[in-house]
């Protein structure tokens, strides 16, 4: 028996599993239908995504859709969407991606419960999930029995090198481009033969029309060709895949599938880590309360790119950064050096412009010795303030561009040594241990 068999018995639901989930599936469709709320002659419940096509793993979520005519007001939607949802799903809490919608559980199963828009291929969407019914369908009248399950290969290879979802978390390849993928390739390994090539910027599908921004990879959506299916696909996603498929291809193993965990650095070991390389960490942590899960790791990798560029604008060198929001939200940042030289050099207007004569005079005493010029201009050694990185941190990172859901929000700044406390293991273990899901 092949790997890929082998894999495939381990993440295909056996036929009792699809009985349950299509039972549960049926059963909150039919109460949907029967609610007070829901008028047949306006209104169609319709469940999509994975469940529908058959391209599910094991334990599945389910998307669920109320479509609504063009003419209906989104407040109305999402009105009678959350009060469906919370009469009959458990566990239910508002989430927000295009608009609101509802996410809770039904019959062990979780939930999205969506409202959108009716939408005719070709036609211009009102609401990004407009176009999902479409998609469900598109998908299901093409593909065959055996690309399901070569689909649910792609699937459970994206999840194990973390790059499966085009969410906020992962921002990688969603299931229905993985099936495009199945669909214009063929097979899972057509597909991995196919990705081990691929460079920046490379074309899937019928002609882009004008307008489409640059990325790693521009796959035209069949139902709207004004779509990039691949517009969430961040680089590293991207680049992470192509290098997985050579690795792969090269060297088959379940570990691609299914990685083993990846188990947190101990405190000596990340100190033992960071004076092998003579660098030094700092850290910040936010309190995250209120923000929605589908939120948080757009807020963290935003802090992380803005506190990481504050810092370097500043004179500290930053090697690595990264983040964690299993809790509070923390920040990590691995410094050349955690301490700034006493001076710095500020560089002054040219000799012949009026205002030199403002920079002579500022910097004449202030500086740590007189002006000198070079290049045609003047410049000074001058005193530094907030050389230490956690005292920068402390005055400045609010004014980076940290998350705006955080703005506000009590931060703490830890230095070195407060970074390596034991409850930190989890963001400096991402911040140090490099290796990828596979080789652990």
């Amino acid at each position: 028996m092949s790997l890929e068999s082998r894999v495939l018995e381990r993440v295909r639901p056996d036929a009792e599993e699809k009985a349950r989930t299509l039972r549960a599936a049926e059963s909150l469709i039919s109460r949907i239908e029967g609610h007070a709320l829901f008028s047949s002659r306006d209104m169609e419940a319709l469940l999509v995504g994975s469940v529908q096509k058959d391209t599910y793993l094991n334990s599945p979520d389910m998307d669920v859709f109320l479509v609504f005519p063009q003419d209906c007001e989104l407040e109305r939607m999402a009105s009678v969407c959350s009060r469906i949802g919370d009469d009959l799903l458990e566990d239910t809490e508002e989430r927000f991606a295009d608009h609101p919608y509802v996410h809770g559980t039904y019959a062990g199963h979780e939930v999205d419960l969506v409202p959108c828009y009716a939408m005719e291929e070709g036609a211009k969407v009102i609401s990004a999930v407009d176009r999902t019914p479409l998609h469900t369908r598109h998908i299901t009248e093409r593909i065959s029995e055996r690309q399901k399950d070569e689909a649910r290969l792609l699937k459970a290879f994206m999840k194990g090198i973390g790059v499966y979802g085009a969410d906020s978390r992962h921002l990688g390849f969603s299931g229905y481009l993985v099936e495009l993928l199945v669909l214009h390739y063929g097979d899972f390994l057509s597909v991995l033969e196919a990705g081990s090539s691929w460079r920046y910027g490379g074309r899937l599908g019928g002609e882009p029309e004008e307008g489409f921004e640059d990325g790693p990879l521009l796959v035209i959506d069949p139902v709207d060709t004004r779509r990039n299916v691949a517009s969430a696909l961040h680089v590293d996603s991207f680049s992470l895949f192509v290098h997985a498929c050579k690795r792969y291809l090269e060297r088959k193993d379940e570990r691609f599938f299914f990685p083993r965990e990846r188990r947190h650095l101990g405190t000596e070991e990340a100190r033992a880590m960071l004076e092998a390389a003579g660098t030094r960490a700092v850290t910040l942590s936010f309190e995250v309360e209120g923000i929605t899960e589908d939120n948080i790791h757009s807020q963290g990798r935003r802090t992380e790119k803005g506190v990481a560029k504050a810092l370097e604008s500043h004179g500290f060198s930053v090697l690595r950064s990264a983040f964690v929001a299993d809790g509070p939200l923390i920040v990590a940042f691995e410094l050349e050096d955690d301490v700034l030289p006493a001076s710095k050099e500020h560089c002054g207007p040219p000799v012949w412009m009026e205002h030199s004569e403002r920079f002579l005079r500022r910097w004449s005493h202030d500086a740590l010795r007189p002006p000198f010029i070079e290049e045609g201009r003047w410049r000074a050694v001058v005193p530094r303030d907030l050389r230490h990185a956690k005292d920068f941190l402390i005055q400045k990172a609010e004014h980076a561009s940290i998350g705006s859901g955080l703005r506000g929000r009590r931060m703490y700044v830890l230095d070195h040594e407060e970074s390596l406390h034991i409850g930190n293991m989890s963001v400096m273990t991402a911040l140090l241990d490099s290796r990828l899901p596979w080789d652990i």
